[in-house]
């Protein structure tokens, strides 16, 4: 017999995003931590306990809550108390910034933060940031992650001079006289951040409460934390499996329960996670919303950076063809090891070489083990004509960030000329079969998924007023709206995630908005947020 609803909610009840288009209902009925009835609404109240509890979210949507399939969820919280330079107008607003912030410091403490661009930087003679910082060390990511910019003071803590070689996979920026410059890419970035205080336990515990409302009050229910580059720097009892891994493993009292969340680790983790017995999609020992995701690693840089691989140079700044971070038979190993345990891995390409380099390798691999997820490939940012098909045939996850799309149409035109048409290529994906999960990459863009869905939509964000950017390959709602909720279910395994019919995990958001204003796909849908947010049937809190 059909447990009976102890919580009924009526509104405009979206209960899945289907190829097809949305499957609706008057109400669902909830016990327990899942959906028990959905239909018309008499016919949900009627079958309800006596007594139960009503919401009446009337004109507002309700959906299932919607799930970033890549995110930085330690790196979102530590930015909350860092120097954040994404939106600094030039070079000297950001070197402003910064000295404001350095001066509250004490002298030896590092200055840290997140978020310059190449264009930024490219106005400033050398030796500016250690007179912005008063000789303090400091370091300062990218705004795409996949370089640093460090004071001389953070080189000689690093012993980082003209005689350290370029780390394979990296590379240290350098003057006419062969010192470093302080800029630092990929790998070699590294060198560097090893060094870089970072909070983790109870200091970090306040900036992850936190950021998990903001992340309650924009409808997120679920997450996948992206992993880190390497297994250095972890804490607690996980230590052996990074840094995000473990610091979130050892706050899961402040995580669980709250969202739910998948947890990747480095690929250098492989062996140490295959010894606790962790699979892809196994839910964590004594946690109800927590399990282990897969393994990541890198095949290339950046856009934005310069770094992405590509097949033929790019068209801006210096014309060469990016860096490809691993060879063949690092994937093949990877592979091979990552089979072998259960673990299936999420490897990030950009660039069109790195991303036809990891399908070759997910080819030579074969399919994983019955029951173990999806490889991924993360971001799959410029793609060659033929590759579109391969995602498909070869079940591979595209994991895509649609907000990517919108914030860096300008470096596409600019430095992909001639290969636009494979950039950010959604509909060819979709149109050949491959499936889509989508995510935002937070902190390297905005973790708002409403933002990510406008972006899917137009290509553009709202503030752009010029036209939608190479439409051709956008998404509809119903389209991305599947991308964030049973996009990454169906990546993950989970058949009762990403939906809100019987059977299915309770876990929703009340709208501010009716489903007619996010169907519209107009501005509006930026400033979309949730109401209210549920977790396995019980309510969490918003910021």
């Amino acid at each position: 017999m059909t447990e009976r609803a102890e919580l009924v909610i009526r509104g405009q009840v979206v209960l899945a995003a289907e190829p097809g288009g949305l499957v609706t209902a008057e109400a669902i009925g909830i016990a327990g931590d899942r959906v028990v009835s959905a239909g018309r609404a008499d016919g949900v109240l009627d079958a309800a306990r006596a007594g139960a509890e009503i919401i009446d979210a009337r004109e507002s949507a309700v959906i299932p809550g919607l799930h970033d399939f890549h995110i930085h969820l330690v790196g979102l919280a530590r930015a909350r108390d860092r120097i954040v330079l994404d939106d600094a107008a030039d070079g000297a607003a950001l070197l402003g910034r910064i000295r404001a912030a350095a001066t509250l410091l004490a002298p030896d403490a590092w200055v840290t933060g997140r978020g310059w661009s190449e264009a930024q930087l490219a106005t400033l003679a050398l030796g500016t940031l250690d007179d912005a910082v008063g000789g303090r060390p400091a370091f300062f990511s990218s705004h795409d992650g996949h370089s640093g910019w460090a004071s001389s003071a953070a080189l000689r803590q690093a012993a980082v001079g003209s005689a350290t070689a370029d780390p394979e996979g990296g590379r240290i920026e350098r003057d006419e006289h062969g010192a470093p410059s302080g800029i630092l890419r990929e790998t070699a970035l590294e060198l560097v951040a090893a060094h870089v205080p970072v909070a983790q336990g109870a200091a970090l515990a306040g900036a992850l409460d936190a950021t998990l409302r903001d992340l309650a009050s924009l409808a997120i229910t679920g997450a996948s934390e992206a992993g880190d580059y390497t297994d250095d720097g972890g804490t607690g009892a996980d230590i052996a499996l990074g840094d995000s891994y473990s610091s979130l493993t050892d706050l899961g009292d402040v995580v669980d329960g709250r969202i739910r969340m998948t947890l990747g680790i480095p690929a250098d983790a492989v062996e140490a996670a295959a010894e606790r017995g962790l699979t892809t999609g196994a839910r964590l020992s004594e946690r109800s919303t927590m399990r282990f995701g897969w393994a990541k690693e890198y095949a290339d840089g950046a856009l934005g950076s310069g770094t992405a691989a590509l097949f033929a140079p790019k068209s801006c700044g210096e014309l060469d063809a990016g860096i490809l971070r691993v060879t063949p038979e690092q994937l093949d190993d990877l592979f091979r090891r990552a089979r072998a345990s259960r673990i299936a891995p999420a490897i990030h390409a950009i660039g069109d070489r790195a991303v036809a380099t990891v399908l070759d390798a997910a080819e030579r691999a074969g399919r994983p083990s019955v029951g173990v997820p999806n490889d991924r490939i993360e971001h799959v940012q410029l793609l060659r004509p033929d590759e579109p098909p391969r995602f498909a045939a070869l079940n591979v996850t595209a994991s895509v960030q649609p907000i990517h799309a919108a914030a860096d149409r300008d470096l596409v035109e600019a430095c992909w000329d001639g290969r636009q048409a494979g950039a950010y290529a959604w509909r060819a994906l979709t149109r050949a079969g491959a499936h889509l999960a989508a995510g935002s990459d937070a902190p390297v863009e905005s973790v708002n998924p409403w933002l990510g869905m406008f972006a899917a939509l137009h290509r553009r964000l709202p503030s752009d007023r010029r036209p939608d950017w190479r439409s051709a390959e956008a998404l509809t709602f119903e389209e991305a709206l599947r991308a964030y909720t049973l996009g990454p279910a169906i990546a993950i395994g989970a058949t009762d995630e990403g939906h809100l019919r019987p059977g299915g995990r309770a876990d929703l958001a009340i709208l501010s908005r009716p489903l007619d204003d996010l169907r519209s796909g107009d501005a509006r849908l930026a400033d979309v947020r949730s109401i209210r947010t549920f977790v396995a049937g019980r309510a969490v809190a918003l910021e």
